[in-house]
């Protein structure tokens, strides 16, 4: 939502996957829900299934998305198993919420709030960023819009950095067509909490921390995954339904 500040070093490639077409498109996100696996995946097992099912054929926008700290083009969107959707990029740090921060870009407010209508706390939940609408004023949108796609306020997602995972909500989102003040715009992805950011071994900083490449954000769509809670409890919440996601989504591809 605000103007963030960008230490990006040098344009970093997005993740290039390739693998036979599986042809999940067509699968209706708005109805997915956790399914019960007989069998437990590991998280490294879950992000190779990903990758692999990250081709061309699976692939949601038909206009690339921005890589929020590198600026390069390059970000895309696949449907990896029904209702599920993944994406690689950078992650920028989002200080914004009810947590004081000293980034003078913060801003008190989160496009979502937790379940007692408070804004979310940046340092205490890990939450993801997506574009507030469609920039390209089209249904369907080129780019990946989250409305479109069965995905509402606190929506759990699984994010990989290295070798950990981590559960995340949806949280706040990037500029809208509507919003003139910020030099981003809603064809970023690429933006995390503090939270989300520390517990994955990044630095932190919204001034100084964040990473060009290397997060791969998996988004569980329908009303299954939104997660409920106060600020002082969605962390916890969020990291219960870590191995339930990787289960679900392991059999989901049939790993």
């Amino acid at each position: 939502m605000s103007s963030r500040k960008r230490f990006a070093v040098v344009a970093a490639a997005a993740l290039t996957l390739i693998a036979p077409p599986l042809g999940v498109k067509a699968a209706d996100a708005a109805t997915a829900s956790p399914a019960t696996a007989d069998k437990t995946y590991t998280a490294a097992e879950v992000l190779a299934g990903v990758q692999k099912n990250s081709t061309t054929a699976n692939k949601v926008n038909s206009k690339p998305h921005i890589n929020t700290m590198t600026r390069s083009q390059n970000v895309n969107v696949f449907q990896v198993s029904s209702g599920v959707y993944a994406y690689s990029s950078s992650l920028a740090v989002d200080d914004d919420g009810s947590d004081p921060d000293s980034d003078p870009d913060h801003q008190d407010e989160t496009t979502f709030q937790d379940s007692n209508g408070d804004q979310l706390a940046a340092h205490h939940v890990p939450f993801y960023v997506l574009g507030d609408d469609c920039y390209d004023r089209k249904s369907p949108c080129p780019h990946f819009f989250y409305k479109e796609h069965g995905i509402k306020g606190r929506q759990f997602a699984l994010m990989f950095y290295k070798s950990k995972v981590i559960g995340a909500i949806f949280g706040d989102t990037q500029t809208g067509n509507d919003q003139t003040t910020s030099d981003n715009d809603s064809r970023e992805l690429g933006e995390a909490s503090v939270k989300a950011a520390s517990s994955l071994g990044i630095p932190s900083s919204g001034t100084t921390g964040g990473v060009d490449n290397g997060v791969t954000v998996v988004i569980f769509s329908g009303s299954s995954w939104v997660v409920n809670g106060a600020n002082s409890a969605l962390n916890a919440n969020a990291q219960a339904l870590v191995q339930k996601a990787l289960d679900s989504l392991g059999a989901g591809m049939g790993l």
